[in-house]
C-alpha cells in the first residue's frame, strides 16, 4: 500500500517535495495547469491504493485484540483510529483532484485555497495515528502471555513515532519554516518514521502470527 501510494502521490502526480505555502497564488495555479493530467492520474491511484490499508489496519485489531484476550478498550479504540485512517488518506485527495481538474478555468486564488486545504489536511491529521501508536505501546507495554504479541521494543517505537509525528498539528499555524508543511519537522521526519512504522509493524505482525501458528500446530 505504501509503495502504491508513495509512487502515485511522489512519482506519478510529481508532488515531492511539497509546494511551499509560502509561494503565491500564481505560481502555485501555473503548476497545476502544467501537470494536471499527472495529478489527476498520481489522484487516482492513490484513491486506489489506500484503500489496500484497511486489511492491515484490520489485522492490527485483531492482533491488539489476542494481546488483550478479547475485546478491551485499547483494541476499541485501535480499530476506531484505524477507521478514520483511511478516509484520511482518500478524502484529502479529492481536494487536490478538484484543483486539478479546471486548473485554467477559475481564479489563481482559489486553486491556492484547494492546495491548501489539501496539504493542510493530509499533513494535519495525525492525531488518529498518534492514537494508534499509543494503543500499540500499551498493548506492548501490558501482554504478559509466554509468547506475547508485541515485543517490548515495538511499544518504544510507537512512542518514538507518536512523539516525532506530533509536529504535524501545528501546519495550521506556520506558513513557512521547519514546522510548516513542507517542513523537516512536519512533514520529512513524520514522513519517515510513519514508513518505518509501517514496515516495522508487518514485520513483527507476521512474527507473531507465524508464532501462534507453530503453537497451535
Amino acid at each position: 500500500m505504501i509503495l502504491l501510494y508513495g509512487a502515485s502521490f511522489s512519482g506519478v502526480a510529481q508532488l515531492f517535495p511539497p509546494l511551499s505555502p509560502a509561494s503565491p497564488a500564481d505560481e502555485i495555479a501555473a503548476f497545476f495547469v502544467d501537470h494536471k493530467i499527472w495529478i489527476r492520474f498520481g489522484v487516482s491511484g492513490a484513491l486506489l491504493s489506500a484503500a489496500l490499508a484497511l486489511p492491515f489496519l484490520a489485522a492490527i485489531v485483531l492482533r491488539i485484540r489476542r494481546a488483550e484476550g478479547g475485546w478491551g478498550m485499547l483494541s476499541m479504540t485501535q480499530l476506531m483510529a484505524a477507521t478514520v485512517f483511511v478516509p484520511a488518506l482518500i478524502f484529502p485527495q479529492f481536494f487536490l483532484g478538484v484543483a486539478a481538474y479546471r486548473p485554467a478555468e477559475r481564479s489563481a486564488e482559489l486553486t491556492q485555497a484547494l492546495n491548501d486545504v489539501f496539504w493542510l489536511w493530509f499533513i494535519g491529521i495525525v492525531g488518529t495515528i498518534i492514537v494508534q501508536n499509543i494503543t500499540l505501546a500499551i498493548a506492548a507495554f501490558t501482554d504478559t502471555a509466554p509468547t506475547p504479541t508485541f515485543p517490548r521494543w515495538y511499544g518504544y517505537l510507537n512512542l518514538w513515532v507518536a512523539t516525532l509525528s506530533l509536529p504535524g498539528c501545528v501546519v495550521v499555524v506556520f506558513n513557512d519554516g521547519p514546522l510548516a508543511w513542507n517542513g523537516v519537522f512536519a512533514f520529512y521526519i513524520p514522513g519517515l518514521v510513519l514508513v518505518v512504522w509501517l514496515f516495522a509493524t508487518t514485520a513483527v505482525m507476521l512474527r507473531s502470527i507465524t508464532a501462534e501458528q507453530a503453537a497451535s500446530a
